[in-house]
């Protein structure tokens, strides 16, 4: 019994040592920011060939940039986007994690709080690049990952600037710009400090347009910032299926993530067509604000 449960640790242990360097996270470059203070812009690749070939792997890695406030790390943005890009930042120390990842059913599975460290300087946007290795069958069997993102992301620290820059990304990839609002100054001897901005929605889940195979999926919106959770509204998300109907459902905040997060009470219909929205008025952010418009997409329903 003592030999196999040494061999069973030696095998876990191995296990992990393999996974941990399934996560490149590297800086390509930089280029100007669009406004006043530096950004961040992050791609996320399952390997090296969607890197080459422009395809960004699926959605659902939930990616978090924090921030070095002096006493602590401060998470200042959120995603579930493989592209995104954050501007408005005052310069500094920030670090970049893949903390979760999301299953067919929208739950949350845990990953690594290992990060990598960024710095973010005035006037530039720092280009980061993930690229994630394929993980193979025998451990999909074993339990480790599920069926949307078929790969592991375990981060190790480490520094962007450490090493030769790579070749950069191949050109196409859009991703949305996102200002998001920091209750610090941009210097030292500012005399303002960053005016408060409306939440918006990071992106959501499942993704545009994506066929959805589990009958009961968790619908998510990830916000920009946090909110007061007891102004997120019980009505703010609308399902409507093409052939269901209006679909009952319950809404609640995730604090932890910043999502807003929808439940059916019953099983979605198969082969439907579902229009989802969060309206203008269903959230508010700690510092008073509320949206400025809606936010929809459409989802399928497999067979």
């Amino acid at each position: 019994m003592f030999r196999r449960t040494l061999a069973m640790l030696l095998v876990v242990g191995q296990l992990t040592l393999t996974l941990s360097g399934c996560l490149s996270v590297t800086a390509t470059g930089s280029h100007a920011a669009p406004r006043p203070g530096g950004g961040v812009a992050v791609q996320v690749f399952a390997d090296d060939d969607a890197r080459r070939e422009g395809r960004p792997s699926p959605a659902g890695i939930l990616g978090e940039l924090q921030r070095n406030d002096g006493k602590t790390w401060v998470p200042v943005f959120r995603s579930l986007n493989p592209t995104w890009t954050v501007v408005g930042l005052p310069p500094g120390s920030y670090r970049l994690r893949f903390p979760a990842r999301l299953d067919d059913s929208g739950n949350v599975v845990r990953l690594s709080d290992s990060a990598t460290g960024v710095a973010v300087r005035d006037g530039s946007v720092t280009e980061v690049r993930a690229v994630l290795d394929h993980v193979s069958t025998g451990l999909i069997v074993l339990g480790v990952v599920t069926v949307v993102a078929i790969a592991v992301i375990l981060t190790k620290e480490g520094h962007d600037h450490g090493l030769p820059l790579p070749p950069p990304p191949p050109p196409g990839l859009v991703d949305v710009v996102f200002h998001v609002a920091i209750d610090l100054t941009f210097a030292a001897g500012a005399s303002e400090s960053i005016p408060a901005l409306p939440p918006v929605v990071t992106s959501h889940f499942p993704a545009s347009g994506a066929l959805v195979a589990a009958r009961r999926p968790r619908v998510l919106f990830s916000m920009s910032e946090p909110l007061r959770p007891e102004e997120v509204k019980g009505d703010g998300v609308t399902v409507l299926g093409e052939s269901s109907g209006l679909v009952p459902g319950q809404v609640s905040y995730d604090p932890e993530h910043w999502w807003v997060i929808w439940e059916p009470r019953a099983d979605l219909g198969p082969g439907d067509t579902f229009h989802v929205t969060l309206s203008q008025g269903a959230v508010e952010s700690v510092s008073g604000k509320e949206m400025e418009k809606a936010v929809s997409f459409t989802f399928k329903t497999a067979r």
